[in-house]
């Protein structure tokens, strides 16, 4: 949190974001959805992802943080160019 109360994170260097995305995390995530959907409909996998993600946020920057990530994110998908 900065001294207007609002949680803050560093700058953060978007090429290795990018690599960490595409190298470390797409490729776990995937294989978590492979085995999560052997036990539960489509739907209720993106449910637990989402549950799972936003459970992490909070543990790490507190409530706050994670609403204001969460929201920054929702932001840059609302923005970004859609792929065809």
């Amino acid at each position: 949190m900065n001294d207007t109360g609002k949680f803050t994170l560093p700058p953060e260097d978007k090429s290795r974001v990018m690599r960490l995305t595409q190298e470390v995390f797409v490729p776990h995530l995937q294989r978590a959805v492979e085995e999560a959907r052997t036990q539960a409909p489509f739907p209720e996998v993106l449910s637990a992802a989402a549950t799972a993600y936003a459970d992490m946020l909070e543990a790490t920057v507190g409530r706050q943080g994670a609403v204001e990530l969460l929201e920054g994110l929702a932001a840059h998908i609302r923005n970004r160019p859609q792929s065809t």
